[in-house]
């Protein structure tokens, strides 16, 4: 699975156990996030350290799955312990940012 290193998530962790939301934002798998949302998952599930699945997605520089969290409504000032903008930012995922910026 692809993570930043601005992931809250430890490197050590050989078994990561993420949300289903979370998982499939943060490979960018958009059909399978649509998915997990039509079947009725919150879009502003996080994992055991507070991250969120837009948080995930802006990370790693999806854009279509940041866009698709955010038409769902998920909550673009989640922090834990950085936004989704500020972790698009570390991460320069430019597009990304001037998206969530643009909100």
């Amino acid at each position: 699975m692809k993570l930043n290193s601005f992931s809250p998530i430890p490197e050590d962790d050989n078994e990561l156990h993420l949300p289903e939301l979370v998982y499939w934002a943060s490979l960018g798998e958009v059909v399978e996030v649509e998915k997990a949302l039509a079947n009725g998952v919150d879009v502003n599930q996080t994992d055991d350290e507070g991250y969120s699945a837009l948080q995930a997605a802006a990370e790693n520089g999806y854009l279509e799955v940041v866009q698709l969290l955010v038409s769902k409504g998920a909550d673009v000032q989640h922090k834990a312990p950085h936004t989704a903008l500020e972790l698009a930012e570390m991460a320069e995922q430019h597009q990304i940012a001037t998206f969530l910026k643009s909100l």
